[in-house]
């Protein structure tokens, strides 16, 4: 049976689309009692979304509002567990509460810049700066991370934790206390394709091949 292009193209479309990945919701409106800076439609963020794709991490949060005209200080931040993550924000929570764990952080900014951090089990963190990195679209913001830029610290990548929260510094320059952190999602993990996807790609793959293969026997003919 011959392969269409069209239907090639549809196959890896819908591998790519219908991946398993499931958005964690968040509530509107909901700042932390602790957040003492002024609220705003860009510091509350209602869903959060990661995906492994084998070679990198793609994140995605939306806001409650436009990004646009966001300070300069407002930061969107994902906290990333490798496997050797250490609590470093729980006077946020309730002491019953699982601490919050991160051993990397991707630190989204208005401008587009996209930071990457990954903390070694030796030495200062090393810091990664991606301009451009970090794409805003109206209330959505998207940023992709190589897997060689956070390498395992004992977690599988798929098994890799994320959190997400927004902050408004005091000092544009440098983060502050916890009270300028606003709003803090739910832990996510990263999505992967599911087998049935899995299978329709592996079925466009080889319908492309199959296609070549014609195309070069055509040619030497």
């Amino acid at each position: 049976m011959l392969c269409k292009t069209k239907a090639i193209a549809a196959l890896l479309a819908a591998a790519a689309i219908g991946g398993g990945a499931q958005a964690a919701t968040d509530p509107v409106g909901d700042f932390l009692a602790t957040f003492t800076g002024a609220q705003a439609a860009s510091l509350d963020f209602t869903s959060a979304e990661a995906r492994f794709d084998g070679t990198k991490f793609d994140l995605k949060l939306t806001l409650a509002g436009s990004a646009a005209g966001a300070p300069a200080g407002q930061l969107w931040v994902w906290g990333v567990n490798r496997g050797a993550g250490t609590p470093r924000l729980n006077e946020l929570f309730d002491p019953d509460i699982e601490p919050v764990k991160w051993d990397a952080l991707a630190v989204l900014a208005p401008n587009g810049a996209l930071s990457v951090v990954a903390l070694q089990p030796a030495g200062p963190p090393a810091f990664t700066f991606i301009p451009g990195g970090a794409v805003i679209d109206g209330n959505s913001i998207t940023a992709s991370v190589p897997l060689s830029l956070w390498g395992s610290r004992g977690y599988a990548p798929i098994s890799y934790t994320f959190q997400l929260w927004s902050r408004l510094r005091t000092n544009p320059a440098m983060d502050g206390p916890n009270d300028e952190i606003a709003d803090f999602g739910p832990r996510v993990f990263a999505a992967v394709p599911e087998p049935a996807s899995w299978a329709m790609m592996i079925a466009g793959f080889a319908c492309a091949g199959a296609a070549a293969r014609r195309r070069r026997r055509a040619a030497f003919a």
